[in-house]
């Protein structure tokens, strides 16, 4: 993992991200396809490992990592998943719905795919939560796109160990620690081309841990 060289700042967070989106738009396709084909290698050994049986995924956008293939073999493994379904005003509230391979899907208001037709699934029944990011840190902060969808959602999950909070992300997004905000989910762990890596902060983390 970096090491650190300094902090980023609040005022920083508008110009981080976007010198981040265009980092990892800047990715040849073949580096694109190479990472994507190990993260999704990577995410696979984990739910494997642990037994994972319910697991809430994402749609990619804006050059997020692809790792679609993957979830249609787990869903051939008998795995339960679920998309993101964000509500259609300003409050950016977030639910998560059952996806299964004759789910009808839509484009929501960014253009990213969610399923229609639904009904929301409980944030108890999960065991784990891929969360897309724009950058990240080695304490297991998260920049997101800034409308704190995934943050106002998990706010009561705040300091349980499941869902298991799994960030997704190519290793040139690892930035230098971030200054957080009292509403901020940190994640539990990362997957990135180079494997599974975990930000232990409980106990209870352990059970997540590789063997």
């Amino acid at each position: 993992m970096r090491q650190d060289t300094g902090q980023i700042s609040d005022l920083s967070k508008l110009e981080t991200r976007r010198e981040l989106r265009s980092k990892r738009s800047q990715l040849s396709s073949a580096s694109r396809h190479r990472h994507d084909k190990a993260i999704g290698r990577h995410f696979y050994q984990l739910v494997k490992s642990h037994g994972v049986d319910t697991i809430a995924c994402y749609w990619p956008f804006d050059g997020e990592p692809d790792i679609t293939p993957v979830y249609r073999r787990l869903m051939d493994d008998g795995r339960n998943l679920a998309l993101p379904v964000i509500s259609g005003g300003d409050d950016h509230t977030m639910q998560f719905h059952p996806w299964r391979v004759d789910t009808e899907l839509g484009k929501n208001r960014y253009g990213i795919f969610e399923p229609r037709k639904t009904r929301p699934v409980s944030l108890s029944s999960l065991d784990v939560l891929m969360m897309p990011l724009v950058g990240y840190d080695h304490f297991g902060n998260r920049l997101g796109m800034g409308a704190g969808y995934y943050d106002r959602c998990l706010e009561s999950l705040r300091n349980l160990a499941t869902p298991l909070r799994v960030g997704v992300a190519y290793s040139i997004q690892e930035i230098d620690p971030i200054v957080t905000n009292t509403w901020d989910i940190p994640l539990h762990g990362i997957v990135n081309e180079h494997g599974w890596f975990t930000f232990v902060r409980e106990q209870a983390l352990a059970n997540f841990q590789e063997d």
